[in-house]
Protein backbone atom coordinates (compact mmCIF):
# COMPACT_ATOMS: atom_id res chain seq x y z
CA UNK A 1 0.00 0.00 0.00
CA UNK A 2 2.00 2.92 1.21
CA UNK A 3 5.60 2.16 0.78
CA UNK A 4 7.45 5.25 2.00
CA UNK A 5 5.07 7.71 3.76
CA UNK A 6 7.48 10.24 5.13
CA UNK A 7 8.35 11.10 8.95
CA UNK A 8 6.78 14.60 8.88
CA UNK A 9 6.26 17.25 11.72
CA UNK A 10 4.65 21.35 11.95
CA UNK A 11 1.10 23.00 11.03
CA UNK A 12 -2.70 23.34 10.91
CA UNK A 13 -5.92 24.32 11.49
CA UNK A 14 -8.93 26.57 12.82
CA UNK A 15 -10.40 29.83 10.90
CA UNK A 16 -9.83 31.92 13.97
CA UNK A 17 -8.01 34.77 12.94
CA UNK A 18 -4.00 34.36 13.76
CA UNK A 19 -2.37 37.66 16.09
CA UNK A 20 -1.65 40.43 14.22
CA UNK A 21 2.08 39.57 12.64
CA UNK A 22 5.43 41.39 13.97
CA UNK A 23 7.92 43.30 12.45
CA UNK A 24 10.82 41.30 11.20
CA UNK A 25 13.62 43.49 11.00
CA UNK A 26 16.53 41.06 11.18
CA UNK A 27 14.85 39.36 7.69
CA UNK A 28 14.72 40.18 4.19
CA UNK A 29 11.74 42.28 3.53
CA UNK A 30 9.43 41.96 -0.08
CA UNK A 31 7.29 44.61 -1.40
CA UNK A 32 3.85 43.67 -1.59
CA UNK A 33 3.99 42.74 -5.07
CA UNK A 34 6.48 39.81 -4.49
CA UNK A 35 4.63 38.59 -1.41
CA UNK A 36 1.41 38.52 -3.23
CA UNK A 37 2.92 36.41 -6.00
CA UNK A 38 4.33 34.48 -3.69
CA UNK A 39 1.01 33.53 -2.46
CA UNK A 40 -0.55 33.38 -5.82
CA UNK A 41 2.18 30.51 -6.77
CA UNK A 42 1.35 28.59 -3.28
CA UNK A 43 -2.33 28.83 -3.63
CA UNK A 44 -2.10 27.26 -7.02
CA UNK A 45 -0.01 24.47 -5.41
CA UNK A 46 -2.29 23.95 -2.31
CA UNK A 47 -5.82 24.34 -4.37
CA UNK A 48 -5.03 22.51 -7.79
CA UNK A 49 -2.13 20.30 -6.92
CA UNK A 50 -2.82 18.73 -3.19
CA UNK A 51 -4.41 15.68 -3.30
CA UNK A 52 -5.87 16.02 -0.03
CA UNK A 53 -7.26 19.69 0.24
CA UNK A 54 -11.21 18.89 0.37
CA UNK A 55 -10.40 16.05 3.05
CA UNK A 56 -11.36 18.15 6.03
CA UNK A 57 -12.20 21.64 5.01
CA UNK A 58 -13.76 23.14 1.73
CA UNK A 59 -11.42 24.21 -1.64
CA UNK A 60 -14.09 27.84 -0.71
CA UNK A 61 -12.96 27.88 2.93
CA UNK A 62 -9.02 27.73 1.79
CA UNK A 63 -9.74 30.35 -1.03
CA UNK A 64 -10.97 31.89 1.77
CA UNK A 65 -7.91 31.94 3.51
CA UNK A 66 -5.63 32.59 0.60
CA UNK A 67 -7.99 35.90 0.19
CA UNK A 68 -6.87 36.97 3.96
CA UNK A 69 -3.03 36.08 3.49
CA UNK A 70 -3.91 38.49 0.23
CA UNK A 71 -5.14 41.36 1.76
CA UNK A 72 -2.37 40.73 4.95
CA UNK A 73 0.53 41.42 2.69
CA UNK A 74 -0.84 44.69 1.22
CA UNK A 75 2.03 46.72 2.46
CA UNK A 76 4.59 43.91 1.84
CA UNK A 77 5.71 41.85 4.10
CA UNK A 78 9.06 40.08 5.84
CA UNK A 79 10.87 36.64 5.20
CA UNK A 80 9.15 36.26 9.05
CA UNK A 81 5.94 37.08 7.98
CA UNK A 82 5.75 35.06 5.01
CA UNK A 83 7.10 31.99 7.15
CA UNK A 84 4.02 32.83 9.30
CA UNK A 85 1.60 33.12 6.49
CA UNK A 86 2.97 30.10 4.47
CA UNK A 87 2.63 27.79 7.81
CA UNK A 88 -0.97 28.96 8.39
CA UNK A 89 -2.13 27.85 5.27
CA UNK A 90 -0.20 24.83 4.71
CA UNK A 91 -2.00 24.06 8.15
CA UNK A 92 -5.79 25.07 7.39
CA UNK A 93 -4.95 21.76 4.91
CA UNK A 94 -4.89 19.80 7.91
CA UNK A 95 -2.37 17.17 6.57
CA UNK A 96 0.24 15.92 8.77
CA UNK A 97 2.80 16.21 5.62
CA UNK A 98 2.04 19.81 4.36
CA UNK A 99 4.10 22.14 6.45
CA UNK A 100 6.81 24.69 6.36
CA UNK A 101 9.62 22.16 6.67
CA UNK A 102 12.82 23.72 8.51
CA UNK A 103 15.13 21.00 6.81
CA UNK A 104 14.16 22.49 2.58
CA UNK A 105 14.05 26.03 3.67
CA UNK A 106 16.65 28.04 1.21
CA UNK A 107 19.55 29.09 3.15
CA UNK A 108 18.78 32.70 3.69
CA UNK A 109 15.82 32.03 5.08
CA UNK A 110 17.34 29.16 7.55
CA UNK A 111 19.87 31.71 8.66
CA UNK A 112 17.35 34.79 9.01
CA UNK A 113 14.53 33.29 10.66
CA UNK A 114 14.99 29.76 11.89
CA UNK A 115 18.36 30.77 12.83
CA UNK A 116 18.51 33.96 14.30
CA UNK A 117 19.63 34.51 18.16
CA UNK A 118 15.91 35.25 19.26
CA UNK A 119 14.82 31.52 21.21
CA UNK A 120 14.32 30.68 25.05
CA UNK A 121 17.44 29.13 26.13
CA UNK A 122 15.55 26.44 27.39
CA UNK A 123 13.89 22.91 26.29
CA UNK A 124 10.83 22.15 27.33
CA UNK A 125 7.96 19.59 26.92
CA UNK A 126 4.48 20.04 27.02
CA UNK A 127 2.71 17.65 29.76
CA UNK A 128 -0.68 17.80 30.84
CA UNK A 129 -0.87 21.12 28.88
CA UNK A 130 1.76 22.41 31.59
CA UNK A 131 5.21 23.02 30.25
CA UNK A 132 8.07 21.28 31.86
CA UNK A 133 11.45 22.61 31.61
CA UNK A 134 13.85 19.45 30.79
CA UNK A 135 16.76 21.28 30.17
CA UNK A 136 18.11 25.23 30.69
CA UNK A 137 21.31 27.14 29.20
CA UNK A 138 20.48 29.99 31.79
CA UNK A 139 21.52 28.73 35.24
CA UNK A 140 18.85 30.75 36.90
CA UNK A 141 16.56 27.83 35.63
CA UNK A 142 16.61 24.64 36.19
CA UNK A 143 15.62 21.24 34.11
CA UNK A 144 11.82 19.99 36.36
CA UNK A 145 10.92 24.12 36.81
CA UNK A 146 7.94 24.89 35.12
CA UNK A 147 7.37 27.43 32.26
CA UNK A 148 4.07 29.59 33.45
CA UNK A 149 4.19 32.78 31.30
CA UNK A 150 6.49 34.79 28.77
CA UNK A 151 6.36 38.73 28.66
CA UNK A 152 3.11 38.06 30.89
CA UNK A 153 1.46 36.02 28.06
CA UNK A 154 0.17 33.02 30.11
CA UNK A 155 1.69 29.52 28.11
CA UNK A 156 -2.19 28.54 27.73
CA UNK A 157 -3.10 31.13 25.60
CA UNK A 158 0.54 31.18 23.77
CA UNK A 159 -0.49 27.72 22.84
CA UNK A 160 -3.97 28.61 21.64
CA UNK A 161 -2.38 31.09 19.43
CA UNK A 162 0.03 28.54 18.07
CA UNK A 163 -2.06 26.27 16.97
CA UNK A 164 -3.22 27.25 13.68
CA UNK A 165 0.32 26.95 12.86
CA UNK A 166 0.77 23.65 13.59
CA UNK A 167 0.52 20.39 11.56
CA UNK A 168 -1.83 17.40 11.81
CA UNK A 169 -3.88 15.33 9.83
CA UNK A 170 -7.97 16.13 10.32
CA UNK A 171 -8.43 16.55 14.07
CA UNK A 172 -5.46 15.20 15.87
CA UNK A 173 -4.65 18.32 18.17
CA UNK A 174 -2.49 15.63 20.00
CA UNK A 175 -0.47 15.69 17.37
CA UNK A 176 0.04 19.51 16.99
CA UNK A 177 0.34 19.92 20.20
CA UNK A 178 3.27 17.74 20.54
CA UNK A 179 5.71 19.60 18.28
CA UNK A 180 5.83 22.42 20.67
CA UNK A 181 8.19 20.04 22.49
CA UNK A 182 12.22 20.61 22.22
CA UNK A 183 13.05 17.43 20.57
CA UNK A 184 13.70 16.07 17.01
CA UNK A 185 9.74 15.44 16.00
CA UNK A 186 8.87 19.06 17.45
CA UNK A 187 11.16 22.41 17.73
CA UNK A 188 7.68 24.42 16.48
CA UNK A 189 7.94 26.97 19.86
CA UNK A 190 11.42 27.80 18.48
CA UNK A 191 10.17 28.77 15.48
CA UNK A 192 7.15 30.41 15.86
CA UNK A 193 7.34 32.07 19.14
CA UNK A 194 9.37 34.73 18.11
CA UNK A 195 8.11 35.65 15.03
CA UNK A 196 4.44 35.80 17.09
CA UNK A 197 6.23 37.46 19.87
CA UNK A 198 9.97 38.90 19.00
CA UNK A 199 12.02 39.28 22.32
CA UNK A 200 12.25 43.05 23.84
CA UNK A 201 15.81 44.31 23.21
CA UNK A 202 16.75 40.91 22.80
CA UNK A 203 15.80 39.60 26.32
CA UNK A 204 12.42 37.37 26.86
CA UNK A 205 10.94 38.08 30.74
CA UNK A 206 9.74 34.65 31.65
CA UNK A 207 7.81 33.28 35.05
CA UNK A 208 9.10 30.09 36.35
CA UNK A 209 8.00 28.14 39.34
CA UNK A 210 10.28 25.74 41.11
CA UNK A 211 9.63 21.95 42.51
CA UNK A 212 7.96 23.44 45.56
CA UNK A 213 5.26 25.63 42.91
CA UNK A 214 6.75 29.10 44.29
CA UNK A 215 7.37 31.04 41.03
CA UNK A 216 9.46 33.96 39.96
CA UNK A 217 10.40 36.05 37.11
CA UNK A 218 13.43 35.91 35.47
CA UNK A 219 14.60 37.57 32.15
CA UNK A 220 16.68 35.85 29.95
CA UNK A 221 19.00 36.83 27.24
CA UNK A 222 17.28 34.99 23.85
CA UNK A 223 20.10 32.90 22.37
CA UNK A 224 20.37 30.84 18.63
CA UNK A 225 18.97 27.31 18.80
CA UNK A 226 22.48 26.46 18.12
CA UNK A 227 24.02 28.28 20.74
CA UNK A 228 21.76 26.83 23.11
CA UNK A 229 22.13 23.08 22.20
CA UNK A 230 26.11 23.74 22.28
CA UNK A 231 26.52 25.15 25.74
CA UNK A 232 23.89 22.05 26.74
CA UNK A 233 26.21 19.58 25.19
CA UNK A 234 29.45 20.61 26.71
CA UNK A 235 27.18 20.21 30.05
CA UNK A 236 26.78 16.67 29.04
CA UNK A 237 22.91 17.50 28.24
CA UNK A 238 22.35 15.98 24.81
CA UNK A 239 18.85 15.92 22.81
CA UNK A 240 16.72 12.66 22.63
CA UNK A 241 18.12 10.30 19.99
CA UNK A 242 16.19 8.11 17.59
CA UNK A 243 18.15 5.19 17.78
CA UNK A 244 16.81 2.05 18.16
CA UNK A 245 17.18 0.39 21.19
CA UNK A 246 16.85 -3.23 22.76
CA UNK A 247 16.84 -4.61 26.33
CA UNK A 248 15.16 -7.52 28.56
CA UNK A 249 14.81 -6.07 32.06
CA UNK A 250 15.59 -8.60 35.36
CA UNK A 251 11.79 -9.20 35.69
CA UNK A 252 11.94 -10.64 32.15
CA UNK A 253 10.16 -7.81 30.33
CA UNK A 254 11.92 -6.70 26.61
CA UNK A 255 11.59 -3.22 25.64
CA UNK A 256 12.13 -2.87 22.07
CA UNK A 257 12.06 1.19 21.36
CA UNK A 258 11.87 1.97 17.75
CA UNK A 259 11.36 6.22 17.86
CA UNK A 260 11.19 5.88 13.85
CA UNK A 261 10.82 4.13 10.44
CA UNK A 262 12.90 6.47 8.53
CA UNK A 263 16.70 4.86 7.18
CA UNK A 264 16.88 6.23 3.45
CA UNK A 265 20.69 6.78 3.14
CA UNK A 266 21.33 5.50 6.75
CA UNK A 267 23.55 2.05 7.21
CA UNK A 268 21.45 0.78 9.68
CA UNK A 269 20.14 -2.76 9.67
CA UNK A 270 16.51 -2.58 10.63
CA UNK A 271 15.61 -6.14 9.70
CA UNK A 272 18.54 -7.76 11.31
CA UNK A 273 17.71 -5.39 14.52
CA UNK A 274 13.96 -6.89 14.20
CA UNK A 275 15.58 -10.23 13.52
CA UNK A 276 17.71 -10.39 16.75
CA UNK A 277 15.36 -8.79 18.90
CA UNK A 278 12.43 -11.46 18.59
CA UNK A 279 15.44 -14.28 18.82
CA UNK A 280 16.02 -13.48 21.95
CA UNK A 281 12.18 -13.03 22.62
CA UNK A 282 11.83 -16.64 21.53
CA UNK A 283 14.80 -17.92 24.01
CA UNK A 284 12.17 -18.59 26.52
CA UNK A 285 13.88 -15.96 28.89
CA UNK A 286 11.11 -13.09 28.13
CA UNK A 287 8.33 -13.31 29.83
CA UNK A 288 6.53 -10.08 28.14
CA UNK A 289 7.34 -7.58 25.18
CA UNK A 290 6.97 -4.24 25.65
CA UNK A 291 7.20 -2.04 22.37
CA UNK A 292 7.76 1.54 22.50
CA UNK A 293 6.32 3.54 19.39
CA UNK A 294 5.60 6.14 20.85
CA UNK A 295 8.36 9.07 19.08
CA UNK A 296 7.34 7.26 15.61
CA UNK A 297 6.45 9.56 13.78
CA UNK A 298 7.30 6.95 10.29
CA UNK A 299 8.98 6.55 7.35
CA UNK A 300 8.69 3.03 5.22
CA UNK A 301 5.64 0.96 6.70
CA UNK A 302 7.62 -2.22 5.42
CA UNK A 303 9.26 -2.02 9.02
CA UNK A 304 6.15 -1.99 10.58
CA UNK A 305 5.01 -5.04 8.32
CA UNK A 306 7.87 -7.02 9.26
CA UNK A 307 7.60 -5.89 13.23
CA UNK A 308 3.68 -7.06 12.59
CA UNK A 309 4.51 -10.40 11.53
CA UNK A 310 6.11 -11.48 14.62
CA UNK A 311 2.89 -10.38 16.35
CA UNK A 312 0.12 -11.61 14.56
CA UNK A 313 -1.34 -15.35 15.60
CA UNK A 314 -2.68 -15.65 11.27
CA UNK A 315 -2.85 -13.84 8.27
CA UNK A 316 -3.42 -10.04 8.28
CA UNK A 317 -5.07 -8.21 5.39
CA UNK A 318 -4.23 -4.34 5.93
CA UNK A 319 -6.97 -2.03 4.79
CA UNK A 320 -7.44 -1.55 1.26
CA UNK A 321 -6.80 2.66 0.05
CA UNK A 322 -7.16 3.85 -3.55
CA UNK A 323 -4.58 6.20 -4.85
CA UNK A 324 -5.69 9.85 -5.88
CA UNK A 325 -3.33 12.45 -7.65
CA UNK A 326 -4.86 15.99 -9.29
CA UNK A 327 -2.70 16.06 -12.29
CA UNK A 328 -1.33 13.81 -15.39
CA UNK A 329 1.59 16.11 -15.92
CA UNK A 330 2.82 19.07 -13.36
CA UNK A 331 2.11 22.18 -14.76
CA UNK A 332 5.29 23.96 -15.72
CA UNK A 333 4.08 27.09 -14.01
CA UNK A 334 4.73 24.75 -10.93
CA UNK A 335 7.66 22.61 -11.57
CA UNK A 336 9.82 24.96 -11.59
CA UNK A 337 9.25 25.91 -8.51
CA UNK A 338 9.35 22.55 -6.67
CA UNK A 339 12.08 19.78 -5.72
CA UNK A 340 11.63 16.81 -4.77
CA UNK A 341 14.02 13.63 -5.42
CA UNK A 342 11.96 11.62 -7.85
CA UNK A 343 11.16 13.97 -11.23
CA UNK A 344 9.02 11.23 -12.42
CA UNK A 345 6.42 12.38 -9.97
CA UNK A 346 5.67 15.37 -12.36
CA UNK A 347 5.10 13.19 -15.53
CA UNK A 348 2.46 10.50 -15.15
CA UNK A 349 1.67 10.08 -18.48
CA UNK A 350 0.01 6.83 -18.87
CA UNK A 351 -0.01 6.17 -15.55
CA UNK A 352 -3.66 7.31 -14.33
CA UNK A 353 -7.22 7.21 -15.09
CA UNK A 354 -9.38 10.41 -14.94
CA UNK A 355 -11.62 10.36 -12.28
CA UNK A 356 -13.40 13.59 -12.47
CA UNK A 357 -12.22 16.66 -13.13
CA UNK A 358 -8.51 17.48 -11.49
CA UNK A 359 -8.77 14.33 -10.00
CA UNK A 360 -7.17 10.83 -11.34
CA UNK A 361 -6.68 7.36 -10.13
CA UNK A 362 -2.78 6.62 -9.79
CA UNK A 363 -2.75 3.39 -12.19
CA UNK A 364 0.65 2.56 -10.92
CA UNK A 365 0.33 2.77 -6.97
CA UNK A 366 -2.67 0.59 -7.28
CA UNK A 367 -1.17 -2.71 -5.12
CA UNK A 368 -3.48 -5.68 -4.50
CA UNK A 369 -4.75 -6.16 -0.93
CA UNK A 370 -1.50 -6.76 1.01
CA UNK A 371 -1.74 -10.22 3.50
CA UNK A 372 1.08 -10.46 6.44
CA UNK A 373 1.82 -13.83 6.99
CA UNK A 374 3.03 -14.59 10.43
CA UNK A 375 6.30 -15.36 11.33
CA UNK A 376 6.52 -18.45 14.02
CA UNK A 377 7.39 -17.85 17.05
CA UNK A 378 6.43 -17.42 21.25
CA UNK A 379 5.01 -14.18 20.66
CA UNK A 380 2.98 -15.52 17.47
CA UNK A 381 2.16 -18.55 19.59
CA UNK A 382 0.76 -16.51 22.43
CA UNK A 383 3.64 -17.30 24.62
CA UNK A 384 4.63 -13.57 24.98
CA UNK A 385 1.92 -11.08 25.65
CA UNK A 386 2.76 -7.78 24.00
CA UNK A 387 1.98 -3.90 24.98
CA UNK A 388 2.52 -1.24 22.19
CA UNK A 389 3.11 2.04 23.64
CA UNK A 390 1.39 5.00 21.56
CA UNK A 391 0.95 8.48 21.69
CA UNK A 392 0.16 11.93 19.54
CA UNK A 393 3.66 12.23 17.69
CA UNK A 394 2.92 8.77 15.88
CA UNK A 395 1.75 9.69 12.30
CA UNK A 396 2.58 7.91 8.70
CA UNK A 397 3.84 5.08 9.05
CA UNK A 398 3.76 5.27 13.03
CA UNK A 399 0.44 5.34 12.68
CA UNK A 400 -0.13 2.63 10.23
CA UNK A 401 1.64 0.32 12.75
CA UNK A 402 -0.55 1.28 15.41
CA UNK A 403 -3.34 0.95 13.75
CA UNK A 404 -2.59 -2.70 11.96
CA UNK A 405 -1.86 -3.72 15.56
CA UNK A 406 -5.16 -2.63 16.94
CA UNK A 407 -6.96 -4.23 14.09
CA UNK A 408 -4.88 -7.13 13.99
CA UNK A 409 -5.41 -7.85 17.60
CA UNK A 410 -1.45 -8.24 17.61
CA UNK A 411 -0.82 -6.09 20.78
CA UNK A 412 -2.47 -4.46 23.64
CA UNK A 413 -2.19 -0.35 23.02
CA UNK A 414 -1.53 1.58 25.87
CA UNK A 415 -0.93 5.24 26.16
CA UNK A 416 -2.84 8.17 24.02
CA UNK A 417 -4.27 8.77 20.96
CA UNK A 418 -2.18 8.88 17.68
CA UNK A 419 -1.87 11.24 15.09
CA UNK A 420 -2.69 10.26 11.50
CA UNK A 421 -6.14 9.76 10.39
CA UNK A 422 -8.58 6.86 10.15
CA UNK A 423 -9.75 8.90 6.99
CA UNK A 424 -6.71 8.41 5.51
CA UNK A 425 -3.16 10.06 4.39
CA UNK A 426 -1.73 12.08 2.23
CA UNK A 427 2.27 10.59 1.48
CA UNK A 428 4.70 8.41 -0.03
CA UNK A 429 5.17 10.64 -2.88
CA UNK A 430 6.08 14.28 -1.93
CA UNK A 431 7.81 17.52 -3.32
CA UNK A 432 8.98 20.73 -1.60
CA UNK A 433 7.74 24.70 -3.14
CA UNK A 434 10.31 26.77 -2.89
CA UNK A 435 8.29 30.60 -3.01
CA UNK A 436 10.37 32.43 -5.84
CA UNK A 437 10.67 36.10 -3.76
CA UNK A 438 10.71 35.39 0.39
CA UNK A 439 12.53 31.54 -0.06
CA UNK A 440 9.89 30.29 2.06
CA UNK A 441 9.71 26.29 1.47
CA UNK A 442 6.47 24.05 1.47
CA UNK A 443 6.68 20.27 1.94
CA UNK A 444 3.72 19.33 -0.52
CA UNK A 445 2.56 15.51 -0.68
CA UNK A 446 1.89 14.68 -4.49
CA UNK A 447 -0.41 11.39 -3.61
CA UNK A 448 -3.33 10.83 -1.61
CA UNK A 449 -5.03 7.57 0.01
CA UNK A 450 -7.98 7.44 0.15
CA UNK A 451 -10.49 4.46 2.34
CA UNK A 452 -12.79 2.56 0.38
CA UNK A 453 -15.51 2.64 3.37
CA UNK A 454 -15.89 6.04 4.90
CA UNK A 455 -14.24 6.11 7.98
CA UNK A 456 -14.53 8.74 11.25
CA UNK A 457 -12.03 11.71 11.46
CA UNK A 458 -9.61 10.51 14.01
CA UNK A 459 -6.11 8.51 14.68
CA UNK A 460 -6.11 5.33 16.71
CA UNK A 461 -7.70 4.83 20.35
CA UNK A 462 -5.40 2.80 22.38
CA UNK A 463 -7.36 -0.16 24.22
CA UNK A 464 -5.73 1.70 27.72
CA UNK A 465 -5.75 5.43 28.08
CA UNK A 466 -3.11 6.54 30.33
CA UNK A 467 -3.68 10.04 31.52
CA UNK A 468 -0.64 12.48 31.47
CA UNK A 469 1.05 13.45 34.86
CA UNK A 470 2.57 16.47 35.17
CA UNK A 471 4.73 15.72 38.75
CA UNK A 472 5.37 12.43 37.42
CA UNK A 473 7.17 13.50 34.40
CA UNK A 474 8.89 15.40 36.61
CA UNK A 475 10.09 13.23 39.00
CA UNK A 476 11.11 11.30 35.87
CA UNK A 477 8.52 8.70 36.01
CA UNK A 478 7.14 6.87 33.15
CA UNK A 479 3.73 6.61 33.39
CA UNK A 480 2.98 4.81 30.21
CA UNK A 481 5.46 1.73 30.98
CA UNK A 482 4.52 1.96 34.03
CA UNK A 483 0.70 0.98 33.13
CA UNK A 484 2.50 -1.78 30.42
CA UNK A 485 4.00 -3.44 33.04
CA UNK A 486 1.21 -3.51 34.94
CA UNK A 487 -1.10 -4.67 32.18
CA UNK A 488 1.67 -7.64 31.77
CA UNK A 489 1.54 -8.45 35.45
CA UNK A 490 -2.22 -9.16 34.90
CA UNK A 491 -1.72 -11.02 31.69
CA UNK A 492 0.82 -13.39 33.18
CA UNK A 493 -1.70 -14.49 36.23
Amino acid sequence: MIRALLAAALLTVTTALAAPLPSQPHAKPLTAADAQRDLRILRKALVEIHPGNDRYVTLDALEAEFARAQAEVANGATQGQMVLIASRLAAFVRCGHTWTNPLNQRGDVQAAVFGAADKLPLWLKRVAGRYLVTASSDPRIKAGDELLSIEGRAMTALTAEMLPYLRADGSSDGKRLAQLDTDSNGGALDRLLPLLHAPVNGRYTLQVANLSGKSRVVTVAATSVTARDALLARRGIQPRRDDWAFRVDADGIAVLTMPTFAFWNDPFDWKAAIDRAFAEVDSGRVRGLVLDLRNNEGGSDTIGDTVLAHLIKAPYTKPAAVPYVRYERMPYTLSRYFDTWDYDYFDRTGQVTKLAERWYRADNRVEPAEVIQPIPGLVAAGKVPTVALTGPQMSSAGYIIARDLRDSGAAHLIGRTTGGNRRGLNGGELAWLTLPASGVAVDIPLISWRPTSDQPDIGIVPDLDVPEDFDAARAGRDVDMEAARAWLADAAR
